[in-house]
């Protein structure tokens, strides 16, 4: 009972932290984009688009639109919201980690659908305001007591984005190869700082600025 009260407690208190940090970034990339100059990188995402961008990522002016602990769902919903002044020659879509809870049965066709659906519709709304559209694998992930995210979905949503992107004339990249234990969407030792997030997001973005040129 007190192990059940102390995840529910620590649900309720992420929900809390999440819906602050998209309030308060929502109009931090909303200005961003408004100052934006035609030809511009848009990385949209969660944290993994954050971290990203915070290293270099070619020579054009980027626009960091991540959100840390969003979802595919409310990403989707929320992106429309945006409207960028000028045209991104190109734009980076890395999303899909904060959809792999367990609770959420993220491998039951219902979820893998919602998935789908609004990751196509996120793609959609890139192609219509870039030039060019990159969607990136899943990182890989470590099993953490308190957050049960399921493995095997890494892989799986990875493949659905990459089927997206192919459908879409979208370019599907996996700049996190390297730190993959093989198969099953989990990370090799030392590669996440706690879990979730790389220990160094360096590597990913430069080749991540190789492909935007």
């Amino acid at each position: 009972m007190l192990r059940w009260l102390a995840r529910r407690l620590q649900r309720r208190r992420y929900l809390w932290i999440r819906a602050r940090r998209v309030a308060r970034r929502l109009p931090e990339i909303r200005a961003a984009l408004r100052a934006a100059p035609p030809g511009f990188t848009l990385v949209v995402g969660d944290s993994h688009a954050e971290f990203l961008c915070a290293h270099p990522l070619g020579t054009r002016p980027v626009v960091n639109g991540g959100i840390g602990g969003i979802e595919t769902g409310p990403c989707a919903a929320r992106l429309p919201r945006l409207h960028p002044r000028h045209r991104a020659g190109a734009a980076v879509l890395v999303i899909g980690s904060n959809d792999l809870s367990v609770r959420a049965r993220a491998l039951s066709p219902e979820a893998t659908a919602r998935f789908e659906a609004a990751a196509a519709a996120l793609i959609r709304w890139l192609r219509g305001h870039a030039e060019r559209v990159i969607v990136l694998a899943l990182p890989p992930m470590d099993p953490v007591p308190g957050q049960e995210r399921e493995a095997a979905a890494v892989e799986d949503y990875s493949a659905r984005l990459e089927r997206l992107a192919a459908e879409t004339g979208c370019t599907f990249a996996d700049p996190f190869s390297d730190l993959r234990a093989g198969r099953g969407g989990l990370a090799r030792p030392g590669a996440l700082s706690d879990g979730v997030h790389l220990t160094d997001y360096g590597p990913a973005a430069r080749r991540v600025a190789a492909l935007l040129g």
